[in-house]
């Protein structure tokens, strides 16, 4: 009897709910958001399980599909972390964060203070602006890779004007983080600037007009009125080139390959060189076999590149 009445009960619960989602069109919205989750689910969630499980069994991509894979658990991931090369790339990686981030942000707010501005020639100074945005990163490390050099690069050949020693942008690793910086916040600080300016647009002027009106100067209004109401635009940049500089690698490796000296390896170059370079590798690019007991050699058996 218990169980009929709880099965009754439960019955009763779910004419409910469904009542209520008729009632709402709740079952109409979940049938048209249901392509959009299937989307989502081949185009993220799969690669990200299947990455989990070549991460987990002992793979390479010479081998056939068919092949079997045996399972070892987190030795690829265990083998990655105790390589120093793994850690000078994630320190490089997160330096090109920090810096390229911190120095987009703060010249980004003054030309969003700048174009949020009245004066002459400001539409087609926006247009010129974010020409950046719209070159292709692997143009842009040309582009840069030309500027830079040290036989024949514009930037080293004005410096020679003023009569000072050009440094090798591309040669020296205490450049290299840097170049980087400069490069990565030439290329998006148009967008950065544009977010902001975005959220400067919607800050009412009223707000403006009443500090002035009780006295409050040029940096209070900076401190209590811009900067509280650019929060959302903030949190929205630092997310979006937060996530995009810390898996750089277009720009990079046509600027620098990685190199010199690895002081320019993000993560992205690292695991490309572990990932495809250095085939047949197992773990699909996340395990790095130190070979010293099959050769007496001290070094990964990843080598450093020729540049």
């Amino acid at each position: 009897m218990s169980a009929n009445r709880e099965s009754s009960r439960l019955w009763v619960d779910v004419r409910v709910w469904w009542s209520k989602a008729k009632n709402q069109d709740s079952v109409l919205g979940y049938l048209l958001v249901l392509p959009a989750l299937i989307l989502v689910f081949i185009i993220f969630f799969y690669p990200t399980i299947f990455n989990l499980y070549i991460a987990t069994h002992e793979w390479s991509w010479s081998t056939p599909l068919d092949a079997p894979k045996p399972y070892i658990g987190i030795q690829n991931i265990t083998n990655i972390l105790r390589t120093p090369r793994f850690y000078n790339s994630l320190k490089v990686s997160l330096s090109l964060v920090v810096f390229a981030i911190a120095a987009e942000y703060l010249l980004g707010l003054a030309l969003a203070l700048l174009l949020n501005q009245k004066f002459l020639g400001r539409g087609v100074f926006r247009a010129v602006f974010i020409l950046p945005m719209m070159i292709a990163p692997i143009v842009i490390g040309i582009q840069w890779r030309y500027l830079l050099s040290g036989n024949f690069g514009v930037i080293n050949y004005l410096i020679i004007q003023l009569g000072t020693e050009p440094p090798l942008w591309l040669s020296n690793p205490r450049w290299g983080i840097p170049v980087l910086v400069a490069v990565d916040t030439w290329t998006y600080l148009p967008f950065v600037a544009l977010i902001l300016l975005a959220g400067l647009q919607q800050i009412p002027l009223d707000l403006y007009d009443a500090a002035k009106v009780d006295g409050a100067g040029a940096v209070a209004r900076f401190r209590y009125i811009t900067m509280p109401f650019l929060k959302p635009a903030t949190i929205l940049v630092l997310l979006i080139r937060g996530t995009d500089a810390f898996r750089a690698f277009d720009v990079v490796y046509v600027l620098t390959g990685g190199g010199p000296d690895r002081s320019t390896e993000v993560l992205g170059i690292l695991l490309y060189h572990v990932a495809w370079r250095r085939q047949p590798r197992k773990g699909g690019g996340i395990r790095i076999d130190n070979y010293r007991h099959r050769h007496a050699h001290r070094d990964c058996i990843i080598k450093s590149d020729p540049n």
